[in-house]
């Protein structure tokens, strides 16, 4: 029988003690499921696989220099299996299996399924096939959950997750979604909006159909890091924290290094320019499943 894994995640900020890090091998038939895809498709730059898989292993070098206990799923033939926040995701103690609004999306589950006899049965969901939620739409800030509303997550989402947390408030963002212009595209909340710190964001405001005045009040002035569009097409809310004080971030984005340097940050560079041609980066290849209880 598996040892028993204690699932923790009521932030995204708390340290970071175990996630489960994609993988970029067998990757399959190149997929056209977002307009960024279709965009490197058309021009000839969909992403190198063996680029992709250099990337991630300097991604995971710096999650296990900070002490992370890193778990990599089992390698499906020809299944992509990078992009493992959208697949489930973890809130409290509970690990909710996603249903995704792209039905080839769940061959990546049996990538990751050796893990699910090590949670304890009642703590391991299956999201009905009738409500659709994606982990990258699922943003938590302790007593609050941001979901986005957009391609990937119907509101009915909300209301599945209040039953399981009576305790939180759940706000709903609604998304810009354009199929066909992968500038103002937005294919999940993380694309668009990540806390950071203790309390402190980084937003691109384009990216919500109406001003998020809940999202305003709670990271409210100078809290708020503010993003271009040009900036969130190059995914820059898509950080991941590690701690507190310790963000990964793209080696390119020099003005997000200058600017979370500032306020105390300590900034950990990673060239994962090739990985973000599928449109995801760091935040949506590493899935959280236990972070340090404050």
């Amino acid at each position: 029988m598996n040892k028993t894994i204690k699932l923790s995640v009521c932030n995204e900020t708390s340290e970071l003690e175990s996630a489960i890090l994609g993988i970029g091998l067998d990757r399959g038939a190149p997929r056209d499921i977002n307009p960024m895809m279709r965009m490197h498709l058309e021009k000839n730059t969909y992403p190198v696989t063996e680029r992709i898989c250099n990337e991630i292993d300097e991604l995971e070098a710096v999650l296990q220099q900070n002490g992370v206990h890193v778990v990599r799923p089992k390698n499906v033939s020809e299944i992509e299996q990078i992009f493992v926040r959208d697949i489930g995701f973890v809130i409290e103690d509970y690990f909710f299996i996603s249903n995704m609004r792209h039905a080839t999306r769940l061959e990546e589950l049996k990538g990751i399924s050796f893990l699910f006899d090590s949670f304890k049965p009642d703590k391991l969901i299956h999201i009905p096939k009738d409500i659709t939620i994606e982990g990258g739409d699922v943003v938590l800030w302790n007593d609050f959950i941001f979901l986005g509303i957009g391609d990937r997550t119907t509101k009915r989402g909300a209301a599945f997750l209040q039953q399981f947390f009576p305790k939180k408030t759940i706000y709903t963002f609604d998304l810009v979604t354009d199929q066909n212009n992968s500038l103002t595209n937005v294919l999940h909340l993380d694309c668009t909006f990540q806390p950071i710190g203790k309390d402190e964001a980084i937003i691109c405001m384009e990216g919500f159909k109406t001003e998020p005045l809940k999202l305003l009040e709670l990271f409210p002035g100078e809290k708020l890091l503010k993003i271009t569009l040009e900036q969130k097409v190059r995914m820059f809310p898509n950080v991941f924290s590690i701690a507190p004080h310790k963000v990964i971030i793209e080696k390119g984005f020099l003005e997000l290094k200058i600017e979370l340097s500032k306020r105390g940050y300590e900034v950990f560079l990673v060239d994962y320019k090739e990985t973000s041609k599928l449109n995801g980066l760091f935040r949506c290849s590493i899935l959280p499943l236990r972070r340090r209880e404050s």
